[in-house]
């Protein structure tokens, strides 16, 4: 038996946590690989010192290229960007169990993860499943593509939402 211990087996209580509150288990026939686009320069270490945390693109989805549906937002976290439905918002974690960095519907409960994009620290994800979407118990389909020092993991009741989310994950390019 193994023993987790200090902020990796916290954060696996809190993937796992998560992973059982979407219903998800593994589910081999059903699983698919996104198609995450490769970044045009090499993945930054860490993030300049000046860039923000967290942020929103003001700029629209559209401009950015064909793929990302028109009304679509970027959202950024430690330098790794997704776009995401321009009516998410960040959610306020802090006082949940489970504290996490994610953006989610509005009227979505902040402590309960059913639909949403959140950033975890790859160094200490430790997920129940392969990258790739799956789909869980109740009808939901998660998932995870890995963009610079992230595991950027989508949940939602609509499995192209979920792989259209995961499609646009990558790190920020420095130029």
């Amino acid at each position: 038996m193994t023993l987790l211990t200090g902020s990796r087996g916290a954060l696996f209580v809190a993937v796992f946590a998560v992973v059982a509150a979407a219903g998800c288990t593994p589910e081999p026939a059903g699983v698919t690989a996104p198609s995450a686009p490769a970044p045009s320069a090499p993945a930054p270490s860490a993030p300049a010192p000046s860039a923000p945390a967290i942020a929103v693109s003001a700029q629209p989805s559209a401009s950015r290229g064909p793929s990302v549906p028109a009304g679509w937002q970027t959202v950024e976290h430690q330098g790794v960007r997704a776009e995401v439905p321009g009516d998410w918002v960040r959610a306020e974690t802090e006082e949940c169990e489970a504290p996490s960095v994610r953006w989610q519907p509005a009227e979505a409960p902040d402590c309960r993860f059913t639909t949403g994009v959140a950033f975890y620290l790859e160094a200490t994800f430790d997920p129940a499943f392969g990258p790739g979407i799956h789909q869980g118990k109740d009808n939901t389909w998660s998932g995870y593509v890995f963009a610079g020092d992230y595991a950027v993991y989508a949940v939602a009741a609509d499995r192209d939402l979920v792989q259209a989310v995961l499609d646009t994950a990558r790190p920020r390019v420095r130029r």
